[in-house]
């Protein structure tokens, strides 16, 4: 089908209309909020049972930083979807 015989309901390859949400997309975001949340749920219980050695430190600063990464890729990935 070359594009003059395309109809109006029909987007280009590759194209999605605006406001769909492809399956990779979906695989993508839920990803990262699981991932996310993972590393903040770590982060917690690190922080309330884990001790005071400094390989608990060091875990809990490097979930911190995870979790706040991850938040600022949902953030980049929900305006770039909206934007």
């Amino acid at each position: 089908m070359d594009d003059g015989e395309r109809t109006q309901n029909q987007a280009p390859a590759g194209d999605t209309p605006q406001g769909q949400v492809t399956a990779r997309f979906k695989l993508t975001f839920c990803t990262l909020v699981s991932l996310t949340l993972l590393a903040l749920a770590i982060n917690v219980l690190l922080a309330v049972l884990g001790g005071d050695s400094d390989q608990v430190s060091t875990a809990v600063d490097t979930c911190s930083t995870t979790y706040k990464m991850g938040f600022g890729a949902i953030v980049g990935l929900m305006s770039q979807r909206h934007g």
